[in-house]
C-alpha cells in the first residue's frame, strides 16, 4: 500500500487547496465531511427553500452569505448542491459574470472539480482500497461519501486514470 502513496497526494492547485481546507478543519474521514458545519465556519448559512438553489449575500447578517437549496431535492442531491454553492462562495465569492459565457463555463467546470475533491478526496480512498472490487467501487464510494453514484463513478474513473498515468496499472 505504501508504494501507492503518491496516488493520494494532490496533483493540481485546486486539489491541494481543497485538501488543505479539509485538513485545516481536521477532516480525515468521509463521515467527518459535515457541510453545514463547514459552511457555518465560513459565515455561510444554509436554508431550504421552494425553488431553484442559489447563493447570495445574507439579508440580515453582515458579512455572511446564504445558500438556498431546493427542498424538493433528495438528501444526496442536496449535499451535492450545497458543496457546489459552497465552492462558488469559496472560489468565486458567489459572482457569476452576466455576459461572458466562457467564464461561466470555466467557473462551473472548476466548481465541479472542487466538489469532487471536497466530497471524495483521494487521500480518503486509501482506507477504502481493497474493500470491494473495481466493478463495485463506484457504488461503494457513493454510499461511503454520500454522493450520487454517477458522480462517484466519474471520481473513481479519474482515480483509475491517475493510477495508469503514474504507472500503477498492474494493481488494477
Amino acid at each position: 500500500m505504501h508504494m501507492l502513496k503518491e496516488l493520494w497526494k494532490p496533483q493540481t492547485w485546486l486539489e491541494e487547496q481543497v485538501y488543505m481546507l479539509l485538513r485545516y478543519h481536521g477532516i480525515e474521514n468521509p463521515e467527518e465531511i459535515d457541510l453545514l458545519n463547514l459552511c457555518k465556519s465560513y459565515r455561510i448559512e444554509v436554508q431550504l427553500i421552494v425553488g431553484r438553489s442559489r447563493t447570495h449575500t445574507h439579508p440580515f447578517k453582515q458579512g455572511w452569505y446564504l445558500i438556498c437549496i431546493d427542498s424538493s431535492l433528495d438528501p444526496v442531491s442536496r449535499r451535492l448542491r450545497i458543496a457546489h454553492e459552497f465552492g462558488h462562495l469559496v472560489l468565486h465569492v458567489g459572482v457569476q459574470p452576466n455576459s461572458c459565457e466562457l467564464m461561466i463555463e470555466w467557473q462551473e467546470s472548476q466548481i465541479n472539480h472542487f466538489v469532487e475533491h471536497l466530497l471524495m478526496p483521494f487521500y480518503m480512498f486509501e482506507r477504502l482500497a481493497y474493500k470491494v472490487s473495481f466493478y463495485e467501487a463506484p457504488k461503494y464510494i457513493s454510499q461511503v461519501f454520500m454522493v450520487p453514484e454517477n458522480v462517484a463513478k466519474k471520481r473513481f474513473d479519474r482515480f483509475v486514470s491517475r493510477m495508469y498515468a503514474k504507472g500503477y496499472s498492474h494493481y488494477i
